[in-house]
């Protein structure tokens, strides 16, 4: 079966062209790449996770100019902020493609009902009581279980998430390599989203996976993305100054 990887790997290079990188920005938050100084996209940074060292981008310094054919490669390197660069690179490429959107909102389509028991997978502060008003029960699944009360491990996923009916499910997945592992219990969800800006919203990637909905973000400002990424603005920032919209598709017709 292919990965997920190879998926994303082989999209961007069937439409990555002559274009080249033009910007680079890894903040705090959130990587942003700009493709022939037009297109921005973007990519979670895990900054917990790049290391001690006092470089954490090799060939920093040497990067804008390259090809983005080069980059999207990088999607398959084998540390995590290299794999956010390839994946908000090609999350650049995607945005003339983009089409097909069904608002901003996506817990609609998701027909969450009092019998519904919801997986999350990641920790969607915003959208937990929301959702948890809607459902019977709630199961938050995040590495970070500091983050609040009765969060459940990525290790209790093989046991408690084939039991959810609908599943939220963080695009950082694409990143840290854990989306195909995943996959593997999701089978039984009526829907499956996937969410944040890290989400490529194309909806041909994700052919033969569970996934129904891709709920990412539109890039409205290059330069304004670029500035609150470099000023270490997450999702609220990006959104409130205008530099995004969010957007949902659906990846199955």
């Amino acid at each position: 079966m292919t990965s997920i990887s190879e998926k994303l790997l082989r999209k961007g290079i069937d439409i990555a062209g002559d274009h080249v990188v033009t910007d680079l920005r890894v903040g705090l938050a959130y990587t942003a790449v700009e493709v022939s100084g037009k297109d921005v996209g973007l990519a979670y940074t895990f900054r917990h996770d790049i290391g001690g060292t006092c470089t954490a981008v090799r060939e920093a310094g040497k990067i804008t100019g390259k090809p983005a054919r080069e980059l999207i490669g990088w999607i398959e390197q084998s540390d995590v902020l290299s794999r956010a660069i390839g994946l908000a690179t090609l999350n650049a490429l995607l945005q003339p493609h983009l089409g097909g959107s069904l608002g901003e909102d996506f817990l609609p389509f998701l027909r969450i009902g009092h019998k519904d028991k919801v997986g999350m997978v990641g920790f969607f502060d915003p959208l937990i009581e929301p959702v948890r008003q809607r459902c019977a029960e709630l199961l938050i699944f995040e590495r970070e279980t500091s983050r609040g009360n009765g969060l459940l491990t990525p290790e209790d996923i093989r046991s408690r998430l084939p039991d959810c009916s609908i599943v939220i499910l963080s695009a950082t997945t694409l990143i840290n390599r854990t989306f195909d592992h995943i996959m593997k219990y999701v089978r039984g969800a009526r829907e499956i989203v996937l969410l944040g800006p890290s989400t490529p919203l194309v909806a041909d990637i994700f052919q033969n996976t569970p996934i129904t909905y891709l709920a990412g973000v539109k890039i409205l400002n290059g330069g304004k993305t670029l500035q609150v990424v470099s000023e270490g603005g997450g999702t609220q920032r990006l959104t409130a100054s205008g530099a995004v919209k969010k957007e949902v598709i659906a990846s199955r017709k």
